[in-house]
């Protein structure tokens, strides 16, 4: 009877035991969500960042070139135009009665100089055989002269007044955008007079200014003296989710009283998009290094900095996190150019990787897909 109470005793005791192994099993922790993104090999760009002001490549002036009253507008305010179209016509009633008056002036001038020419003409050969004297010679000689200077005067005079009848009509002197009008029908304009403004918008500038130390870091020769330009992108405050090309091809040779230099980015503006007076931002390129493995700067675990040891975490055996040290080289915006401890191909966490223990599973997400989720759910949030 005793054997048989121990037996049950010990019988109970394994089961019991048994299970509190059972419960003391744990189960593995599920995969978490990463974002992740493919070491790769190509180009770094560094670059410096730029703001100012967008500028017309140009805004010329047109100017009354005689004073007369406006008799017809022929373009309004905003219009494009091209070069030699008419623009406006002024009265020329007075400018063609000072043709007249020049022309009868010159005919009267003509028919003095020729009778002057004449009598002068006469008397060179009176004059050698001591017919006359020198003084009447002198006489005859210096009428001749002055009938001259007043033939080519009135010449002069007819010329001007005959270019001011042409001017009666003003053209445009450039094709662009009629962007100011200074003037209405029937005004009275003096000579040197606004008369409107014409902007050529096919290409715009970015205006900023750099400092001598940001300077240093471009290739000047390549804006100066190969005139090549410098690659860089603009982004302009109406337009954020649109980017311009442009080439950085001009630096003011002196400093300013800030001690900044100018600095003149060029973009390609046909439709017109981009106005004068837009705030923009630019990115210049100053250096690009070529074919360099590189991984996302988003992936580093510690501070960013150039020529040092770094981590990162990868998507290791069996999709799990490993911990992976590594030295980086140059860095730009985005990636850092990686000299030891990854190779194309290999997959690091870029975001989600705060909360990553080595070992961890994963599910590893491509990062470009992960934020077009995310973004997808925002628009869907929306009303």
């Amino acid at each position: 009877m005793i054997w048989r109470i121990v037996t049950f005793v010990i019988v109970v005791v394994v089961m019991l035991s048994g299970c509190g192994r059972k419960q003391e099993k744990r189960l593995p922790p599920p995969p978490i969500k990463v974002g992740v993104a493919t070491v790769d090999q190509g180009d770094l760009e560094q670059t410096l960042d730029v703001s100012g002001n967008l500028q017309f490549m140009a805004n010329t002036m047109v100017s009354s070139e005689v004073a007369a009253r406006i008799k017809s507008l022929e373009v309004r305010d905003g219009q494009r135009v091209k070069q030699g179209q008419e623009l406006l016509t002024f009265d020329d009633s007075i400018i063609r009665a000072a043709v007249d008056q020049a022309r009868g002036n010159l005919q009267k001038d003509e028919a003095t100089f020729a009778f002057s020419k004449a009598e002068w003409e006469k008397n060179v050969p009176l004059l050698q055989t001591g017919a006359i004297s020198q003084s009447s010679y002198d006489q005859k000689f210096s009428s001749y002269q002055n009938a001259l200077g007043q033939v080519e005067a009135g010449k002069g005079s007819l010329a001007k007044v005959t270019e001011d009848l042409k001017n009666t009509v003003v053209k445009a002197p450039i094709s662009g955008l009629l962007s100011c009008r200074h003037v209405e029908v029937g005004d009275w304009v003096s000579v040197g007079g606004k008369l409107f403004q014409i902007s050529d918008y096919t290409t715009v500038y970015l205006q900023a200014f750099m400092t001598d130390k940001d300077i240093g870091k471009l290739n000047i020769d390549q804006v100066v003296r190969q005139g090549d330009g410098i690659d860089a992108l603009i982004t302009a405050d109406p337009f954020p989710k649109d980017t311009f090309a442009g080439k950085l091809r001009y630096i003011q040779p002196v400093m300013d009283q800030n001690r900044l230099f100018e600095v003149r980015i060029y973009i390609e503006n046909p439709d017109m998009k981009l106005l004068q007076g837009m705030f923009a931002r630019g990115r210049i390129v100053a250096k690009r290094i070529p074919n360099v493995i590189r991984v996302p700067v988003s992936a580093l675990l510690e501070r960013v900095r150039s020529d040092e040891t770094n981590a990162v975490v990868i998507v290791g055996k069996d999709a799990k996190a490993e911990l992976q040290q590594i030295r980086v080289g140059s860095i730009d915006a985005l990636h850092a150019a990686v000299l030891d401890g990854l190779k194309p191909g290999d997959r690091v966490v870029v975001s989600g990787k705060e909360v990553v223990n080595s070992g961890q599973p994963l599910h590893a997400i491509e990062a470009s897909r992960l934020s077009a989720g995310r973004a997808g759910s925002s628009e869907m949030m929306k009303p």
